[in-house]
């Protein structure tokens, strides 16, 4: 598990992107979410999704591409009722209590982290969508329902 983990947040780490905690404690945010995809493949670039909200403001996305557009992120506004059903849908299936999936392989598979951050308290995940099972399959048709952007694949 600590190799998998190791291997996402160094995507994150190789654009340069605050860790999580770092964005949860600016002035201002209420919550962020954050979707680490990994292709083991490299059938498409690898990306992290970062959806945040500057209190009652409405809900932002940005998105980055490893090796595309020099790291910048793509910014996209979500709708605020879109935000907090994807919220909501993590709190009902008790995200916060979930561990990573379990007997993840090394290789050989994509591999999501995602990962919840409010004021100091973090949680993180890791999947792998293909051999996923209940509950984390609810996780994936969770951010597909709801934060399909997050998901943006570009084909390599």
């Amino acid at each position: 598990m600590e190799y998998q983990a190791y291997l996402l947040r160094s995507i994150g780490d190789q654009m340069k992107l605050p860790p999580l905690q770092k964005v949860a404690l600016q002035p201002g945010i209420s919550g962020v979410y954050r979707l680490t995809v990994r292709y083991h493949d490299q059938r498409a670039f690898d990306s992290v999704a970062t959806a945040q909200r500057f209190g009652r403001a409405q809900p932002a996305l940005e998105i980055v591409y490893r090796g595309l557009f020099d790291h910048k992120p793509l910014a996209l506004a979500l709708e605020s009722a879109r935000y907090e059903a994807f919220a909501l849908a993590l709190q009902k299936l008790r995200f916060d209590q979930l561990k990573d999936q379990p007997d993840l392989p090394t290789h050989g598979t994509d591999l999501w982290l995602l990962e919840r951050a409010a004021g100091s308290f973090t949680k993180s995940i890791i999947l792998a969508p293909e051999l996923a099972k209940e509950p984390y399959t609810n996780l994936i048709e969770a951010i597909k329902t709801h934060m399909p952007e997050m998901l943006r694949l570009v084909k390599a």
